[in-house]
């Protein structure tokens, strides 16, 4: 634990105390002589990122802002003689809760720290983790980047496993390993500490990261960047659990703390804005805001031509959510059913209890009515991408999206796609192949399904419009992230 310690101690002593020759005083009067050292010349500065360094440095932990403030404080008003030992009581707590003080660390400084702790610890690939997987495996081939993950509960970014890494880097190949009977010891790992880097969020934080990643931003001289997805949570709170937007309330602490915000369509990115112009309210600058709109692709599949003579497939993609509307398409298939139109509906996506349970319900009536519907949920990337291929059309008339993926990825297996007439998805069907729709316009979206049910002449515009498009693909739009998002972050530290 001593030794651990010291490594610590000695690692960060440049960046908190540079006036303090950290090897000579450990070599001369030991580690506590050394610890004395470098809190009498913190004391000195008083600057929150010296203070931040140091509770890193003592406890191999994150600190949220209220530790930092407290520490700050009280080696401040501390007897010179009994700053140490101010500093011990301040962080007593966090050590002794996350039991750390044996890991050693690694130092990342002037360098670029990718946290990608949900996608490396779960199996999820939908929206935000197929962005940060396409990205990251692009990243990690042409650019200087070190990838982590969180200890748990939260204590601090750390190293990852062989596993993980691939699971963020390698989806399309790496194997899931099977769970055997007697699980051997996970690898050992070090904390990862940045030091006046770029920390980089492409995904929204898990609750509890969101306090010591909004303390980094604000207190540790590091400059966070982030990809704002949207700020559904908010602005349509209406249509989610009450527990749902009060985590990304939380999460906008993080955001009102970083230095740029790349939003993954212009819709998202003036949500973003917004948020950013109330901040003056607290005498705060608004992190710059950018857009870098993400691509009309998907991941590598062959695309398969559908079968003329089979019944048409409609496809709708998305989590089964009121956001998503998926019941308007329920209603506008059975309008069409009772006209006597042929086709079969599949819809491909999870969701929560609290909506499937009544989507579900109205499924299970259609079927006994002879409808033909099939629900896929949990299903691969193969499964998805085959359904896009094999579709005639696709339906997306989601009430409020960041961005909207289904539309895109249709779009790049040629598959004309019905969709919203504002926001992002509206974005994406300004290069062609879309048909716009007021979604919550019943009529609307049953004349839009009717024709291109129909007609095939509308359909066969709609492909060429597909064929023609000029798109960005996902090398161009992890191109574009990094210098958009992370090389003016390079520059000169924030904080004091």
């Amino acid at each position: 634990m001593e030794a651990a310690l010291d490594q610590r101690l000695l690692a960060l002593a440049p960046y908190m105390a540079p006036g303090v020759d950290g090897p000579g005083v450990r070599a001369e009067r030991g580690s506590g002589a050394l610890l004395d050292e470098i809190v009498r010349e913190v004391r000195a500065t008083a600057g929150s990122r010296s203070v931040w360094l140091l509770i890193v440095a003592l406890t191999a932990t994150f600190p949220n802002a209220s530790r930092v403030q407290m520490v700050r404080r009280a080696i401040d008003l501390a007897e010179p003689a009994l700053a140490s030992a101010a500093l011990l009581e301040c962080c007593y707590d966090d050590a002794a809760r996350f039991a750390m003080l044996d890991v050693e660390i690694d130092v990342i400084a002037d360098g670029v720290v990718v946290d990608v702790d949900f996608c490396a610890n779960h199996l999820h690939n939908t929206g935000i983790q197929r962005v940060v997987r396409q990205t990251m495996s692009r990243w990690v081939e042409s650019y200087d980047v070190r990838l982590v993950a969180w200890t748990a509960g939260g204590g601090a970014m750390r190293t990852m496993s062989a596993l993980e890494r691939h699971r963020v880097t390698a989806w399309n190949t790496y194997v899931e390993p099977e769970r055997s009977e007697h699980p051997v010891d996970p690898p050992r790992f070090r904390v990862v500490v940045p030091v006046d880097s770029a920390v980089i969020l492409p995904e929204v934080p898990q609750n509890a990261l969101v306090d010591p990643l909004a303390a980094l931003a604000e207190h540790s001289g590091n400059r966070v960047g982030l990809v704002g997805y949207d700020a559904i949570p908010v602005v349509s709170a209406d249509m989610l659990p009450a527990l749902e937007t009060e985590r990304y309330v939380r999460y906008l602490t993080v955001v009102k703390h970083a230095a740029r915000v790349a939003g993954i369509s212009d819709a998202a990115t003036a949500e973003f804005a917004g948020f950013g112009r109330t901040l003056s309210t607290q005498g705060l600058s608004a992190p710059e805001t950018v857009s870098i709109v993400l691509p009309v692709d998907a991941p590598d599949h062959p695309i398969v031509a559908a079968d003329a003579t089979a019944e048409a497939l409609v496809l709708c993609v998305g989590s089964q959510e009121p956001r998503k509307n998926q019941l308007s398409v329920l209603h506008a298939a059975e309008v069409l059913w009772r006209e006597g139109l042929q086709f079969s509906l599949t819809f491909i996506g999870g969701g929560s209890l609290w909506f499937t349970r009544d989507f579900d319900r109205r499924i299970a009536r259609l079927r006994r009515a002879g409808r033909r519907i099939e629900v896929l949920r949990g299903v691969n990337d193969a499964v998805l991408l085959d359904a896009y291929s094999r579709a005639r059309l696709s339906v997306f008339p989601s009430l409020h999206e960041g961005y909207g993926l289904p539309v895109a990825e249709s779009l790049s297996y040629q598959t004309p796609v019905i969709t919203s007439s504002y926001g992002s998805t509206a974005e994406i069907a300004v290069g062609g192949g879309c048909v716009l729709v007021d979604p919550r316009d019943d009529d609307e979206l049953v004349a839009a399904m009717r024709s291109l049910l129909t007609d095939d002449a509308r359909l066969a515009q709609l492909k060429e419009e597909i064929a023609i498009r000029a798109d960005d693909t996902w090398d161009d739009y992890a191109s574009k992230l990094w210098d958009g998002l992370v090389v003016p972050l390079s520059g000169v530290p924030r904080g004091d």
